[in-house]
């Protein structure tokens, strides 16, 4: 059992608390890792990576090096085993993924976010740790994601953790709910169509297939959402955003719960369950959404 919340909140300045403050709602759900992806108001590209060693920074800077400038950069020790690195980079967008697949092929090194608007923190431990541990600055946010998680598997490998990104689509990222029954023959599909893994958790294979379909078939989010839906088996839902649009997604057995509420134009809020957007509206009666269903919103 996992959970997922997500926010629309345009011109926010607390956006990364307020999805700290749903996640608190939902520990009960997992504490093994929590993860929030907040897309901000800027134009620079930024990157954050985990490291198993701060000993391996050379390494990830001379990767940088390869493909832009560094600026602003800091490192510092998450709370479980991994250090994080993160920073600005001067680069050509059009490199951003070339320079993804770099750094993800050290296999000490992983890149969590990497691009003009988003960014992604996740570390082991609660919400809470993941906000005492981890600078989360107030900065200008449209939208964003988070995600609380009961491990089955590699519980100390942040890296199996959510928000998940793909190299193929630099702004997306998805939380996810449930299991995928396909996903080794999914992920020997992608891989046939020249897809390149970093994990062995599900949920990558399906951030990987909505990045495939978005860059390579040319689809909109909603598009491949309902690809996603006639396609994945299992139980599961999963929130995926990109720099303009949050989009949500529950199978047809309708196993998995996922709830919205939307107020006026001030506020979209989503979640495993209503508890969690107390936080943001205390007065609040979500929507469940329908088994088989597909709802994208536009930030």
């Amino acid at each position: 059992m996992c959970g997922i919340a997500g926010l629309i909140a345009k011109d926010s300045s607390t956006l990364g608390q307020d999805l700290i403050a749903m996640l608190k709602e939902l520990e009960h759900r997992g504490k093994d890792a929590t993860g929030i992806a907040v897309y901000e108001e800027r134009d620079d590209v930024q990157i954050r990576v985990s490291l198993t060693d701060p000993g391996w920074k050379n390494d990830l800077e001379e990767a940088i090096n390869k493909f832009g400038v560094i600026s602003d950069s800091r490192i510092y020790k998450g709370e479980g085993k991994y250090t994080f690195y993160e920073a600005s980079i001067g680069m050509d967008l059009v490199r951003i993924s070339d320079l993804n697949w770099e750094i993800d092929s050290n296999p000490n090194l992983c890149v969590h976010s990497l691009g003009q608007h988003i960014k992604v923190y996740k570390d082991e431990g609660s919400a809470e740790d993941l906000e005492r541990r981890h600078q989360i600055a107030p900065v200008k946010s449209t939208h964003g994601i988070g995600h609380v998680r009961l491990a089955t598997e590699s519980v100390d490998n942040i890296n199996f953790a959510h928000p998940f990104i793909s190299y193929l689509y630099p702004e997306l990222a998805i939380v996810h709910n449930g299991q995928f029954t396909n996903y080794f023959n999914m992920r020997r599909k992608l891989q046939s169509l020249g897809v390149r893994f970093k994990t062995n958790n599900d949920s990558e294979m399906a951030a990987h297939f909505l990045a495939y379909q978005m860059k390579n078939g040319n689809m909109g989010l909603e598009e491949a959402l309902y690809l996603a839906l006639d396609t994945f088996d299992g139980v599961f839902t999963i929130l995926a955003s990109t720099s303009d649009q949050i989009g949500a997604l529950r199978d047809r057995l309708g196993i998995k719960p996922m709830l919205f509420f939307e107020q006026d134009d001030v506020f979209v809020l989503f979640g495993s369950e209503q508890i969690c957007l107390t936080p943001i509206v205390s007065d609040v009666y979500a929507t469940e959404m329908d088994p088989g269903g597909v709802k994208v919103w536009s930030v």
